[in-house]
């Protein structure tokens, strides 16, 4: 097995087994080579020598005679020796006598045969010894010898090299021997080693795969048998533990889908029911604003304020409702303007100051470190936060004031960090109920909810609507000693005079506009309150009742803007806005308005889309509509004058 990181252990016991072999017989055939060799070598210099020496000693006489039959019997007799080649006999002047060699030999040299290979040399001097002398000490003088000439013998030395590959032959036949002897020992080793350690590292892969069903069998001995049953054991508790985890899992499982079910059951109820009561609302508040503009006594204009905040009260319910449903799915977006804090904290407070009159309250208002002061936040939401504050505020003081005010204002790198305080003298939280406050569908106590009404998600959505503009609420507050709701912001302010511009140009309340506008819409209650609110910003409109018509005077008409329902039949607002875009007519880059009572679902980013450039929910306020103008038309240099001939 050969693991990811290199060899495994059965190949390191093969190579542990055969490498000690290996080079014992590199080492050991080696040196019994070398000496073999060198063996066969000297036995061919012994052999040579031996021939040219007793040659020598029997030449002397041919060598006087010169006759050639003395030694050629001799000569022919060695040269069937397949070693001699050669044979030459020389006098002492170095004059070739005598030369003979073997008939073979001149063939095979003729042939290039390199089996034969070069001839090695051997020499003899052919002395004749003078026996007759009468000289005692005849064999201690060296005048007794005469040097006649010289035998040279030449043998091949292929005997040599058959010698030496017979010699590598064997030895290599002996070190496969070996080797394989020592391979067989060590695979016979490492299988009874490695393999079961292979099979226990297999049974672990398939547990680190999830199959904790995976055994080994228990077959070695020793540790080894030890750590087979360790591994078997922690499969089993693997196994068992993950059966126990589907369990869980799958119980989970079954409540996170229950719960989704739920939510988008709830999801969905809120959005049709949302979708339901925010259109009939349309209507009711949208007649109730166009008719504060008609001519009414003293006592229709307090009917109509009183409807108008009831049915403010009315949206603001629901409007809780689907903020809240907003925050829980995390789908709920800030935008982000530039506009006058001042100016924005003033109408609030204004709003304030009559209500806080009825209840005979004295309304306290500090906004003297902030004044011209532009800041770049939602102001929608931060006006949600301040009326929810300062609703609560007056609900629950029944004597003393309400007050709002601005503290601890830090200017800094083109940011502010300012305080905007909301405090009364009322009836106060007590310590341990201070926290359970912000929690949704929770007051104080039961008594509250039956003395003061309210649904307990004012405090739940404000605190969360803060947070996601990066900022804090805290509350100070003790039982019957008053609150103070403090929320801390950090927001880039204005540098220039052009923002501040720019921001006191949006709170303008009344504009008159120029153009034409094309109205979409299938409702004949909204198609009365959008076509009334429009004619008064001096517009002329179109009606369509459904997304077909709408294409065909698309077709007919340029138009300056369009605002286009998205429930209607035929064809949908977002079926019409895409095949407004896809033709290329005269309105196929006019500004299109989004108007829907759905205010649950990201409505908007679907409606960006499919080409729309805008979104106003229902039912809207005069003045909202009135800002949305003002982001796409262009406003008349004489609004008075406008105002005066559409009225």
């Amino acid at each position: 097995m050969k693991s990811k990181n290199g060899w495994g252990l059965y190949g390191q016991i093969l190579v542990l087994g055969l490498g000690p072999a290996l080079v014992l017989s590199i080492i050991l055939g080696g040196y019994f080579i070398n000496a073999r060799i060198q063996d066969v070598q000297q036995e061919l210099d012994n052999k040579g020598q031996l021939i040219a020496v007793q040659l020598a000693s029997t030449a002397d006489y041919f060598v006087l005679t010169g006759n050639p039959s003395i030694i050629t019997p001799l000569t022919r007799v060695l040269l069937e020796d397949k070693d001699v080649q050669f044979i030459e006999i020389e006098d002492i002047s170095g004059g070739l006598l005598y030369s003979h060699n073997d008939e073979n030999f001149d063939s095979q040299i003729q042939s290039k045969d390199k089996n034969k290979g070069l001839l090695r040399w051997y020499q003899a001097d052919i002395i004749q010894y003078d026996v007759l002398s009468d000289d005692d000490d005849w064999f201690g003088k060296d005048s007794q010898e005469k040097v006649l000439g010289q035998v040279r013998v030449g043998l091949s030395e292929a005997f040599m090299e058959e010698r030496q590959n017979e010699i590598l032959t064997h030895a290599l036949l002996i070190a496969m021997v070996a080797m394989l002897i020592s391979a067989l020992i060590a695979w016979l080793s490492a299988a009874r080693l490695a393999n079961p350690i292979t099979r226990l590292s297999a049974t672990v892969e398939k547990m680190a795969q999830g199959d904790y069903s995976a055994r080994t069998e228990v077959q070695a001995s020793g540790e080894v048998k030890q750590l087979q049953v360790g591994v078997n054991t922690l499969a089993g508790a693997l196994q068992q533990s993950e059966e126990v985890q589907k369990h869980y899992v799958k119980s989970l499982i079954s409540a996170r889908e229950a719960s989704e079910a739920a939510n988008k059951a709830k999801s969905e109820f809120l959005a049709v029911m949302t979708h339901e009561l925010r259109t009939p609302m349309n209507g009711v508040l949208g007649m109730l604003q166009l008719m504060q503009s008609t001519p009414m006594d003293k006592e229709q204009d307090e009917y109509v304020e009183i409807a108008l905040s009831s049915g403010d009260h009315l949206l603001g319910l629901i409007n809780d409702i689907l903020d809240f449903s907003k925050i829980e799915q995390g789908s709920i977006e800030l935008e982000n303007s530039y506009f006058d804090l001042h100016s924005s904290l003033q109408r609030i407070a204004d709003g304030f100051k009559a209500i806080a009159l009825a209840k005979e309250l004295v309304f306290e208002l500090d906004l003297a470190e902030i004044e011209h002061l532009t800041v770049n936040a939602d102001e929608t939401r931060l006006r949600q936060i301040l009326l929810n504050l300062l609703g609560n505020a007056v609900k629950f003081t029944q004597k003393g004031y309400v007050g709002l005010s601005v503290e601890a204002v830090e200017f800094a790198d083109g940011k502010v960090k300012i305080n905007i305080v909301v405090s009364d003298s009322g009836k106060g939280i007590s310590q341990d109920n201070l926290e359970r406050i912000f929690d949704a569908f929770q007051q104080e106590d039961a008594s509250i909810s039956r003395q003061y009404g309210g649904t307990g998600l004012g405090l739940a959505i404000s605190r969360q609507l803060v947070e996601k503009m990066g900022g804090e609420l805290l509350v100070q507050s003790a039982s019957k000693q008053g609150s103070r709701f403090i929320c801390q912001f950090v927001w880039d302010c204005a540098t220039n005079q052009n923002d501040q511009i720019k921001a006191a140009s949006l709170s303008e309340d009344s504009k008159q506009f120029s153009g034409s506008i094309l109205l979409v819409e299938d409702n004949e209650v909204n198609q009365k309150v959008a076509l009334k609110m429009l004619s008064t910003f001096g517009l002329t409109c179109d009606l369509a009742v459904d997304g077909v018509q709408a294409l065909k005077m698309c077709r007919q008409r340029a138009y300056e803007l369009i605002f286009m329902d998205l429930q209607m039949p035929n064809m949908d607002g977002y079926e019409a806005t895409k095949a407004i875009r896809a033709e290329e007519g005269l309105n196929q880059n006019v500004p299109i308005i989004a108007l829907t009572a759905n205010a649950f679902y990201d409505v908007k980013t679907q409606c960006l889309k499919v080409g729309m450039n805008d979104y106003l929910a229902k039912p809207y306020k005069k003045a909202l509509l009135g800002d949305l103008l003002a982001s796409w038309l262009t406003i008349k240099d004489a609004p008075d004058s406008c105002a005066d001939s559409n009225s």
